[in-house]
């Protein structure tokens, strides 16, 4: 492969006329809405189309950042930090479990400052909310990881530049997530989504399998298998005939049900696929018109040119934890001599100064290939061996050299009641006390090989967010009462998993909030204590089933009365009694 900086990958330009006056029309109604005049209740919609959600706080906006297939370039990074740091208080950005980068406190009139700042570097927050296709995302090792069947990146992207304002994908029923598959280890989650496609080979030819039905919120379900194998250039009429079938078939009255996963479940596959099949004949032929092949030469990557960083001073001195950090955030790949750099976020955040500096590292050691993944962490990719000591040192002078990326202490969550309207809990405040826990384990948790493999997500509603529904250990918020006060609380699942088949995690208990990391604990150890030789926790807590889990963890189910734990009325990360006061409508469904 030839290298070429990328820097015309872009799928929004200030320059381009139509997204100029996209921008300045939004930017019209926003400040006429503010006004009390224009869209009235359209505007509502009309901003999520544009990728920009009401936040739990008055006046304060959640804009969410489009990262096809995960992929930016540092000129794209320095971009969303420039936003963060320009436009929020709390200069922060959040990695969402999509690959998208959300910030928040936005206020409403700075939203089309922030469009166009992201314009210039190509870069869109239109179609990431909404009744729309959402951000693609794809497997973030695709190309380098050596069980990769072939790199999905030019697939992804192509759909991305096909959907996006496209007329058939502007009124769907709800949303319409999509994602790619570069090996059967399945890091794109394909169980999961609406339509996932799978690398996969047959006689020689490159194609997909492609799955549907997917989705998790209060209503979670299994994707099933739509088609084995079609050829890689019929992708784009494939996904279309399954959006014009939802879109003509799918729920628009009650929006609680309009995901096409309802949808498949009412019809069953087979009919749901004669219906595919009866509108791909429709369809205007593979590679004509619409339908042409991606540019490859677009998103070809190769390491950076000439000789690495490190070798103009030699080898750079290893700094403390190199070690420990190289053997878990480090992975080999398959091209000889070089290695993709996982850079743990702990629960997804990263401050604006952070995503400079992190922009700079990657230009500097990884030929600027940055992917964020769907563990709310990003990834360099194309850092030469001799650099992974440079690179660590640089990740510790800012603050993002943890380790044990992927692990049980690398654990996800949604934004939650922080700043989602709609959140129950604090998710966020959850996750960091989970984590702190794990980490003062002093090696308890990191040192068995099978505890550390767990999951752990969380999410602040049952929406799933925090994809709790596929997660060893899963939690997501809710309130329970005492008296007149309300405590907050979390729904324990355990047994969920997203590769593979899929595995939805099972109910088990709810436990106030402020229990929950002794009741983790309590449930580590037992596992620890009671699995067979080789036994998974999945596998373990299947078999121990959901009697012997509530037995086990009782004590730490029980609602205390608010004179004798006065804290277990305040959620975690908070400092106030707990209250659902502050809830607002949500916009999920709008």
């Amino acid at each position: 492969m030839v290298q070429q900086t990328r820097s015309e990958f872009a799928v929004d330009k200030t320059d381009d006329p139509i997204v100029k006056a996209e921008i300045d029309n939004f930017e019209r109604h926003a400040l006429a809405w503010r006004a009390g005049e224009g869209l009235g209740d359209d505007f509502r919609p009309f901003r999520l189309q544009h990728g920009t959600y009401g936040q739990r706080q008055a006046n304060r906006q959640m804009m969410r950042i489009k990262v096809p297939h995960g992929t930016l370039t540092p000129d794209q990074l320095h971009a969303i930090a420039d936003v963060a740091d320009w436009y929020t208080p709390r200069k922060l950005g959040h990695v969402t479990t999509r690959q998208a980068i959300q910030i928040h406190f936005v206020m409403l009139e700075d939203t089309p400052k922030v469009m166009r700042r992201l314009a210039e570097v190509g870069i869109t927050t239109r179609e990431a909310c909404g009744h729309t296709v959402r951000n693609i995302t794809a497997d973030p090792l695709t190309g380098i990881a050596d069980d990769c069947v072939f790199d999905v990146t030019p697939y992804a992207e192509a759909a991305l530049r096909y959907f996006l304002r496209n007329t058939v994908n502007q009124k769907l029923p709800r949303k319409f997530k999509i994602t790619y598959s570069a090996s059967e280890e399945d890091r794109g989650l394909i169980p999961i989504h609406d339509i996932g496609l799978m690398a996969v080979e047959q006689g020689g030819q490159q194609g997909f399998r492609v799955s549907v039905g997917g989705g998790l919120g209060a209503a979670p379900r299994v994707a099933d298998v739509l088609v084995d194998f079609i050829p890689v250039r019929e992708q784009l009429r494939t996904i279309e005939a399954v959006i014009r079938v939802w879109d003509r078939l799918g729920e628009r009255r009650n929006k609680n049900k309009a995901r096409i996963k309802f949808l498949v479940a009412k019809l069953g596959i087979d009919e749901f696929r004669r219906l595919y099949e009866a509108e791909l004949a429709t369809l205007p032929p593979a590679n004509a018109g619409q339908y042409r092949e991606p540019d490859f030469t677009l998103l070809e990557e190769a390491p950076a040119g000439g000789s690495h960083a490190s070798r103009n001073g030699g080898p750079a001195k290893q700094r403390e934890g190199f070690g420990v950090w190289r053997r878990t955030n480090a992975l080999k790949q398959a091209q000889p001599g070089y290695y993709t750099a996982h850079v743990l976020l702990p629960i997804g955040d990263v401050t604006a100064d952070q995503m400079h500096a992190l922009a700079e590292i990657a230009r500097k050691y990884a030929g600027g290939h940055i992917r964020t993944a769907a563990t709310q962490n990003f990834v360099l990719r194309w850092v030469h061996e001799e650099d992974l000591a440079a690179v660590h040192g640089e990740l510790v002078d800012i603050g993002l050299a943890e380790d044990h990326a992927m692990t049980i202490s690398d654990i996800m969550t949604c934004p939650g009641a922080d700043t989602c309207a709609i959140g129950v809990t604090s998710s966020k405040g959850l996750g960091t006390e989970l984590r702190a826990r794990i980490m003062a384990g002093n090696g308890t948790y990191h040192n068995d090989p099978l505890v550390n493999e767990i999951k752990i997500k969380v999410s602040g509603c049952p929406n799933s967010c925090g994809q709790h529904h596929v997660a060893d250990i899963g939690f997501y918020g809710m309130a329970i009462r005492s008296g007149e006060r309300q405590i907050p609380a979390f729904q324990l699942l355990l047994g969920g998993r997203a590769q593979g088949e899929g595995k939805l995690a099972k109910l088990t208990m709810k436990i106030p909030a402020r229990y929950i990391p002794d009741a983790v604990e309590k449930l580590l150890g037992t596992y620890v204590a009671e699995r067979n030789d080789g036994e998974k926790f999945g596998a373990w807590a299947g078999r121990a089933g959901t009697p012997r889990v509530q037995e086990l963890l009782a004590d730490y189910r029980i609602v205390p009365e608010f004179t004798k734990d006065p804290m277990a009325y305040v959620d975690w990360g908070q400092s106030k009694f707990f209250t659902l006061d502050d809830m607002g409508e949500g916009e999920c469904a709008v």
